[in-house]
């Protein structure tokens, strides 16, 4: 989102400088409705009357000789001659950004806050722990934390970062991998020890199993035997239904069923001996990539880009789990 003292130095040359500042102004103040999506809000976050915001897009209309935007009771879209019109204002509005970026960076610290959210398997198992490590090295950054397993509006609700597992779909976010993750089979002990010896895939049929809903194909598993490639499909109709990767990870924990579970959230249980791995030698076809995903490349605040490389270099530097389980 444009920086305030941006929009507003611009606005303060309006009135004392030439034609120029004045389309300049108006470019920026356009971005801001399109991002925003409504008059109301961009004035809001301008702090500028909405009848001005609206003149300043109107002024422009008129100097173009287009319509930049269709206007109806609950939206706003761009024309096409808009959508052109706002990829070159937001490279302009980018550029004055990097203006300031440029100078902050020469600060010796970073700081300032950033609001983020994950599921919550990701953040009790991985993130929050990360989180913590960062403002040990930047103390000056603060974190808006909101954890939950619906998919949340990027910026809609203000996020500067989400981090996603899994195929992300195409909304128009940008998105960088910051490592992948590989779903396992597990059991608890105690659950192992009410029933037969689990050798091949086909052993899994009529087992309690413990389904996360929002994987792509919750009750059907499809694996791949590491050394011969064999590939085997397996439907596994569920016993307990979460939307919570958490929530199935404890279930699985309790000896209730067995479950398809991240490695990163299952590592440690694994390590430990409170879960064991089962059929090691088979794996789903395809690792998962844990992504971030920000509304804006261009204007990433340094103190984002700082984070997304040390959550990448904290994933490349995890151990693999040991396969050492029940097989």
């Amino acid at each position: 989102m444009l920086q305030n003292r941006t929009i507003c130095s611009w606005h303060r040359a309006n009135g004392c400088e030439g034609n120029v500042i004045k389309e300049l102004h108006r470019m920026a103040v356009f971005v801001e409705v399109v991002e925003h999506g409504s008059f109301s809000k961009a004035a809001t976050a301008l702090g500028l009357g909405k009848s001005i915001v609206s003149a300043h897009v109107a002024a422009l209309e008129r100097r173009i000789g287009a319509q930049l935007l269709t206007r109806s009771t609950r939206a706003l879209s761009l024309t096409q001659e808009g959508s052109v019109f706002y990829d070159n204002c937001r490279r302009m509005v980018s550029a004055g950004e990097d203006a300031f970026a440029t100078v902050e960076s020469r600060r010796a610290s970073v700081s300032g806050s950033i609001r983020l959210t994950a599921s919550y398997n990701v953040g009790v198992s991985f993130l929050i722990k990360e989180l913590a490590r960062f403002r040990q090295a930047h103390p000056d950054v603060t974190f808006d934390l909101v954890l939950e397993d619906s998919l949340s509006h990027v910026i809609e609700e203000r996020f500067d970062l989400a981090v996603r597992v899994g195929r992300l779909p195409d909304t128009g976010l940008f998105a960088t991998e910051l490592g992948r993750c590989r779903m396992l089979l597990c059991a608890a002990p105690a659950f192992l020890d009410t029933c037969a010896r689990i050798r091949t895939p086909d052993d899994l049929v009529g087992l309690p199993w413990i389904t996360i809903m929002q994987l792509p194909h919750p009750e059907k598993l499809l694996l791949v035997h590491g050394r011969t490639s064999q590939r085997r499909t397996v439907s596994l109709p569920a016993t307990i239904k979460t939307h919570s990767g958490i929530g199935a990870r404890e279930f699985v924990r309790c000896g209730v069923g067995i479950g398809l579970l991240p490695d990163y959230a299952v590592d440690k249980d694994i390590a430990q001996g409170d879960l064991v791995r089962i059929l090691p030698a088979w794996n789903e076809a395809h690792d998962r990539p844990i992504s971030a995903v920000f509304p804006s490349r261009e204007r990433l605040p340094t103190r984002v880009r700082l984070l997304i490389d040390f959550l990448r270099e904290s994933l490349s530097a995890s151990p693999p789990v040991k396969n050492a389980a029940v097989a």
